[in-house]
């Protein structure tokens, strides 16, 4: 007899869903061609996990070379690879390799037939086949992109970013804003009314949401602070007093807080990075999402969707997304940082967040092919955490498709204001 787990992973293969996030060439015509299967594969994620696992950087390095024979860098990588293979980033891959070029697994045995047929996907048509046809995927929000001029709308919406504006690390900087918003800059006033400019070209542009990724290098809280001290700051740098004004600084809290403003007025969405961050050591509680609280106060109109299930300080975001109605969870990225984490932060939530609130899946790859692994992953792990409450009685399948329609569909349509455009 079909159990519930089987009765709605079936229903949830079937949707054609949305992803709220990823990092994929804005244009396939901009994927690299000088790569192969390690090379790509290792760009991002598993191989930090290869790296946490023992591997030396400069091996890596090494291992990354597409001048070298294949099986050569393989036996350097391979005890690594073995050690890490059942982490979420390892069987992201093996899943991928499984879809799109009908091998179990990445191993000694397989890597040099993977390496000829993902050479062969290097013709354009992957985008569609990896997206559309094997992810299912209706439309993927794409990150850093600053308009429907600069990518493909088949297949993406662009999310922006302001980095620029809210803190810069040379006087280029104000060059290129000179650049961009066509405004003279010589004054404080002259780089708000360009950071405006900006923004608003960006939404004109169908730009769906502003991205903040500042917890790579500094903490969440962005206090409160004035103008008057931030205009000096920038005077500073404006005279060459100063060289830097990148992070931390008090320009970039003010800056944070003026950029809130213009969201807020342009109803526009803001997606924040929370929880772990990628790479290799990092300061890890500076991404707390309960460090924005002050935010989520003071904006109360801006709708924020807050990345990556904040893990690990899923619990965390469960109480701030309870406890206030602009503040959404993303499990973007997060299906591949811990599945047994997102089921079981998935079983929590369902008790204490109204389901309206939650987006069940981002790829958040730099490399098309690790969507159709990430893809199956977040199906499954959301399949299996509400067959745990249908198992336990709590409601019928019926409702836990309905559930699964807005995790994958529903939810992300309405947050990122998605509805009759895609």
């Amino acid at each position: 007899m079909e159990n519930s787990y089987e009765k709605i992973y079936e229903y949830v293969s079937t949707l054609e869903i949305i992803d709220t996030h990823e990092h994929l060439p804005h244009l396939e015509e901009n994927r690299p061609l000088d790569t192969d299967i390690l090379r790509e594969y290792l760009t991002h994620y598993f191989s930090c996990d290869l790296v946490s696992a023992g591997l030396p950087v400069k091996e890596l390095e090494w291992c990354r070379d597409i001048s070298l024979p294949i099986l050569q860098r393989w036996d350097v990588l391979e005890p690594y690879w073995n050690a890490a293979r059942n982490t979420g980033y390892g069987v992201s891959l093996d899943i991928a390799v499984k879809e799109l070029y009908g091998k179990d697994k990445i191993c000694r045995e397989t890597i040099e037939e993977l390496n000829d047929s993902f050479l062969q996907s290097l013709e354009p048509g992957h985008f569609t086949k990896v997206l559309k046809e094997k992810a299912k995927i209706k439309i993927s929000l794409v990150d850093g992109c600053k308009g429907c001029s600069f990518c493909d709308t088949t297949f993406f919406r662009p999310v922006f970013r302001l980095d620029m504006y809210r803190g810069f690390a040379g006087r280029t900087a104000i060059n290129k804003a000179r650049e961009e918003s066509g405004i003279p800059i010589v004054c404080f006033d002259d780089w708000l009314a360009a950071t405006e400019k900006e923004m608003d070209r960006a939404i004109d542009d169908g730009c769906v949401a502003l991205k903040v990724g500042d917890a790579y290098s500094r903490s969440l809280y962005f206090p409160r602070v004035s103008r008057k001290d931030a205009e000096n700051e920038f005077n500073l740098f404006y005279s060459g007093a100063v060289s830097d004004l990148s992070c931390n600084t008090v320009f970039q809290n003010y800056m944070l807080h003026y950029v809130m403003m213009l969201a807020n007025q342009r109803n526009l969405t803001v997606q924040i990075h929370t929880g772990l961050q990628e790479g290799n050591g990092n300061m890890i509680a500076n991404s707390d999402p309960t460090l924005l609280n002050n935010l989520f106060l003071e904006y109360s109109n801006v709708v924020f969707d807050i990345f990556h299930m904040g893990y690990p300080y899923e619990h965390m975001l469960s109480a701030l997304a309870k406890n206030f109605a602009n503040v959404n969870i993303d499990m973007c990225w997060a299906n591949i940082i811990s599945p047994t984490a997102c089921v079981n932060a998935l079983v929590e939530w369902i008790d204490s967040v109204p389901v309206n609130k939650i987006s069940a899946f981002g790829g958040d790859y730099c490399f098309v092919d690790g969507v159709v692994g990430h893809n199956r992953l977040a199906r499954r792990n959301i399949s299996k955490a509400l067959s745990i409450k249908v198992d336990n009685g709590c409601f019928d399948v019926e409702r836990a498709n309905e559930i699964a329609l807005m995790l994958f569909v529903k939810n992300p349509e309405r947050i990122f204001k998605l509805e009759g455009k895609i």
